[in-house]
């Protein structure tokens, strides 16, 4: 890749190693809880990741392991119907790129729709509130199908605007 180095390039061929993907149980919430710690750009506020870690034994969600490690996890929720909530997706930094959020955001997809959901949603900064991890965050989310549909303070305040994402499940 044009402006890595040997060393990066190396890493990442490293990290596209296997990834497994299972439902989750209880034993994986310190491990679930350890990537976010990891991740304070995107989950930074303390009270709201243990609402995550908290919620990952009501709603449905799956991790992605390394071997033993835990790599990431993402959860969702029904809202409605016909849709469904991506509460979480995180994958552990040194994994980024390397397909763990895209094989977990697969995973749930296709349990989503085959629970009967049409669409699945999820809330993330919006672009008004310029942020390259967010950036980021959106580009990966395009990339995957999902379509912004409105950006809002109505869910976090002026501070932080909302970006509401939309995906149909087909």
């Amino acid at each position: 890749m044009a402006g890595s180095t040997h060393e990066e390039q190396a890493q990442r061929a490293e990290n596209r190693g296997a990834t497994a993907i299972a439902p989750f149980v209880d034993a994986d919430r310190d491990g679930c809880a350890a990537v976010l710690a990891r991740l304070p750009h995107w989950f930074g506020f303390p009270a709201v990741n243990a609402g995550y870690i908290a919620g990952l034994g009501r709603m449905p969600a799956w991790v992605a392991r390394r071997g033993e490690a835990i790599a990431g996890f993402i959860a969702a929720e029904r809202r409605t119907e016909a849709a469904a909530e991506i509460v979480a997706l995180a994958v552990a930094p040194e994994l980024h790129r390397a397909g763990v959020g895209s094989a977990l955001l697969d995973a749930a997809e296709r349990a989503l729709r085959g629970q009967g959901y049409r669409f699945v949603y999820l809330l993330t900064l919006g672009p008004s509130d310029p942020d390259e991890g967010y950036a980021r965050t959106c580009a990966f989310y395009a990339a995957r199908g999902f379509a912004p549909l409105l950006e809002t303070a109505a869910f976090w305040g002026e501070a932080q605007p909302a970006l509401l994402l939309v995906k149909p499940l087909r």
